[in-house]
């Protein structure tokens, strides 16, 4: 910025001292600059002999700033590791929002045009057929939530005034981490979650995630919902896809599932939301059921948060 301003206040002088019989107007109408910027310009250079501004130039700092500057370094050394958002929001500043950079995953040419036909189809010919879309899937939690992947920071005037506690945090090379189903629907509906320490293989996901918490959950929506699991092995093997037909179920089949498209599963959103809010709470979890409870009192939170909101 300080420098396109620089070459502003070259491009004045440099016009006026090759046309000094022209007006500061019509200066700026040839620059197509403000005629006050030109008069202003002119008028520092006649008194100064220079184009920069003069030491302490700008506006200086009212009462209401040096409180404000105050409350924020003492915010920043309760806590260097809020985030500008939190600190915003601590400070009474509106009108600034936090914006998420989104990740896209990296698809060749032929996983494009393969993602880009199915999702075309998918839409066409299922999506808009039923009322009600459910979207199921799994994801890993660490048991100490602290050790939750996710972008964290400090602020402080140098980082050697800050104590190590904020700016260095152990992670467990093999952490003891739960496994967690649970799917959503369009309609705003989740079912109660499965957790365990070990892994889902068809049979586990046929008994404990499809028989006990996605046939239910299917039955409490008036119309007969279309259900939109991922591509994992164990959610098309044949003893599912048998389960699936006994039972009536409207699904996605494989070679219509969109492979590597996480944008277009609201489920992942979901992953990333608790994610975050499990890592903020930082604390660990003990067995299966501590696991559970966590999960769902955090869910709880949100939800009542989020009803606020809007």
């Amino acid at each position: 910025m300080e420098v396109n301003q620089r070459e502003s206040r070259e491009q004045i002088l440099s016009k006026h001292l090759e046309f000094p019989d022209l007006s500061h107007r019509q200066l700026g109408k040839m620059l197509n600059i403000h005629h006050s910027t030109v008069s202003r310009v002119l008028k520092r250079f006649q008194e100064r002999l220079t184009l920069d501004h003069g030491k302490g130039a700008g506006r200086k700092p009212g009462p209401e700033n040096k409180k404000t500057e105050g409350k924020v370094k003492r915010i920043i050394k309760a806590n260097p590791n809020v985030s500008s958002r939190n600190l915003a929001k601590k400070i009474g500043i509106a009108g600034l929002h936090t914006y998420k950079v989104q990740n896209f995953p990296n698809r060749d040419e032929r996983q494009q045009s393969t993602a880009k036909t199915r999702a075309r189809k998918l839409y066409e010919k299922m999506l808009t057929k039923y009322g009600c879309c459910v979207m199921a899937d799994e994801t890993y939690i660490k048991a100490d939530f602290k050790q939750i992947p996710g972008l964290e920071f400090f602020t402080g005037k140098s980082k050697f005034y800050v104590d190590d506690k904020f700016k260095k945090k152990k992670m467990s090379k093999f952490a003891s981490k739960y496994l967690i189903w649970q799917a959503i629907c369009s309609c705003g509906l989740r079912n109660e979650p499965f957790v365990t320490k070990g892994t889902v293989n068809g049979e586990i996901y046929k008994s404990e995630c499809l028989e006990k918490r996605l046939l239910p959950f299917l039955q409490q929506h008036d119309e007969a919902p279309l259900f939109w699991p991922d591509l994992a092995s164990c959610h098309y093997s044949k003893s599912v896809l048998e389960w699936y037909e006994a039972n009536s179920v409207h699904f996605v089949p494989k070679d219509r599932n969109p492979p590597n498209c996480p944008e277009l599963r609201p489920v992942e959103q979901y992953w990333a939301m608790m994610k975050r809010e499990l890592r903020k709470s930082k604390k660990t979890v003990k067995d299966e059921k501590d696991m559970l409870r966590k999960w769902k009192n955090k869910l709880r939170k949100w939800y009542r948060m989020t009803l606020y909101r809007l």
